[in-house]
C-alpha cells in the first residue's frame, strides 16, 4: 500500500523540497504537514478505521504509515493553515507568506494524481478560498498584538472574584471590526454578539471571519 508519508515524499520528489534547512522550504512545510496528521488525522476517523487505527499505531507506526492519501482530506489542509501553524508553529513571516502556496500545490497534485476527486478539489477551495493561507501573516501579527495586549492587562483581583455566569469561555467568530472594538459571534452560547474594546493597535491586524478563541 502506497502510504500518506510515501505519497508526501513523492510530492516533494515530482514538485521540488527547496533547501531542507530553510524554514520556508517544501520539504520543512510537508514535514510539519505529516506531524500534523499524525498528531491529529485519526480524530475524524470512522468506527472501523478508528479500530484499525488503535491495532496498529505505534511510535514508529503513526496515521501517516498506516493510511493512504485517500485520508489527506481538505479539511485537513484548512486546518493545518488555519491553525496548527498559528498556534503550534513559531514561524517566520516568510514561512507564513510560504505556507499557502507549497499546500496549494499539493492540493493540485493530489487532483492530479487521483487522490482526490471533483468533489474533494470543489470542497478544498470553499474551505481556502481563492489565495491559500493569504492572511496568515495577517493572523500572526493579530494573534501577537492580541497576547501582548493581554499580557500587559492581567485581570484585576476584582475580576477573579466573579462567578462562572460572568464568565464566557467559548469559541468566537470576529462579526465586525471597527477601531477599537470587536465585535464577536459566540459559537456554543447561542450565536450571542458581544463587544469588546481593545486598542486600535489591535484591532488595525484584525479581520471579520477570523476565529478567537
Amino acid at each position: 500500500m502506497i502510504t500518506i508519508r510515501r505519497t508526501l515524499s513523492q510530492f516533494l520528489a515530482e514538485t521540488g523540497e527547496g533547501n531542507r534547512r530553510s524554514m520556508s522550504s517544501p520539504f520543512t512545510i510537508i514535514d510539519l504537514f505529516g506531524i500534523y496528521l499524525d498528531d491529529c488525522g485519526h480524530e475524524d476517523l470512522n468506527e472501523l478505521e478508528r479500530v484499525r487505527f488503535d491495532k496498529e499505531w505505534s511510535e514508529d507506526n503513526r496515521f501517516c504509515d498506516i493510511f493512504g492519501p485517500d485520508h489527506i482530506q481538505p479539511f485537513h489542509i484548512n486546518s493545518f493553515l488555519s491553525t496548527f501553524v498559528i498556534r503550534k508553529v513559531m514561524g517566520t513571516k516568510g514561512f507564513l507568506k510560504a505556507c499557502g502556496p507549497v499546500m496549494e500545490r499539493l492540493a493540485t497534485w493530489l487532483r492530479a494524481q487521483g487522490h482526490w476527486d471533483g468533489d474533494a478539489m470543489r470542497y478544498y477551495r470553499q474551505l481556502v478560498g481563492d489565495d491559500a493561507g493569504g492572511d496568515l501573516v495577517g493572523c500572526d501579527e493579530f494573534g501577537r498584538a492580541l497576547h501582548d495586549y493581554v499580557a500587559n492587562h492581567p485581570v484585576r483581583d476584582d475580576e477573579r472574584e466573579l462567578g462562572d455566569d460572568d464568565h464566557l469561555d467559548d469559541q468566537f467568530t470576529i462579526k465586525n471590526v471597527v477601531p477599537g472594538k470587536l465585535i464577536l459571534t459566540a459559537l456554543l452560547d447561542g450565536g450571542a454578539d458581544i463587544t469588546i474594546s481593545v486598542p486600535k493597535s489591535v484591532t488595525v491586524y484584525a479581520s471579520k471571519g477570523w476565529s478567537v478563541t
